[in-house]
């Protein structure tokens, strides 16, 4: 372990960012499950209960993002200030690239966070008192049947799984960019 300018902001910076992005990990964790959840709910006998608490779920876990995103940036943008506490220009490469990939993770936690507020809004203007009539609930379900099966998966519509893979992929390539540091300037 080499005690330079590059190295201890490495160490503090990507360290002070893995930490919330890891949070926010979990909380996406969280996040799925409800959202799967979701696609069964109407189907219960006291939907209207479970409804309210996914919405609490999603509210809570959404939040969590929000907060932690902005210590994310704030750690991010010091990152890459160490780029110039180094003249050597692989290291400073390498610490470049790393910010690039915890940036790209970090847009993409943004995005869903921006999504998943929308489901929540959508949650919350929900009329759970609005009573439906027999027929109108027959005329729902043909409705639901008519569309494609896709159409009726939150999850699907939201590109929820897509988004998480390729956030996965920007904090692997950030991975790997950080165990090259390691390995060869710290």
């Amino acid at each position: 372990m080499r005690s330079t300018p590059y190295c201890s902001a490495f160490y503090g910076h990507f360290n002070a960012a893995v930490r919330p992005m890891l949070a926010n990990d979990l909380a996406l964790d969280h996040i799925n499950v409800s959202l799967k959840h979701q696609n069964e709910l109407f189907k219960d006998i006291n939907w209207e209960q479970e409804f309210v608490a996914e919405r609490l779920t999603m509210e809570e876990n959404v939040q969590a993002l929000i907060d932690n995103n902005g210590i994310i940036q704030k750690e991010v943008n010091d990152l890459r200030k160490g780029e110039t506490m180094t003249p050597d220009k692989e290291q400073s490469h390498e610490i470049h690239m790393l910010a690039q990939e915890l940036q790209r993770a970090l847009d993409k936690q943004k995005q869903l966070q921006v999504d998943l507020l929308s489901v929540v809004h959508v949650m919350m203007d929900f009329d759970l008192t609005k009573q439906m009539t027999a027929q109108e609930k027959m005329e729902a379900m043909l409705d639901d049947l008519s569309k494609p099966k896709d159409l009726l998966d939150i999850k699907k519509v939201m590109r929820f799984d897509g988004m998480r893979d390729r956030l996965h992929d920007a904090e692997g390539m950030a991975a790997g960019h950080a165990s090259t540091i390691l390995e060869k300037y710290c």
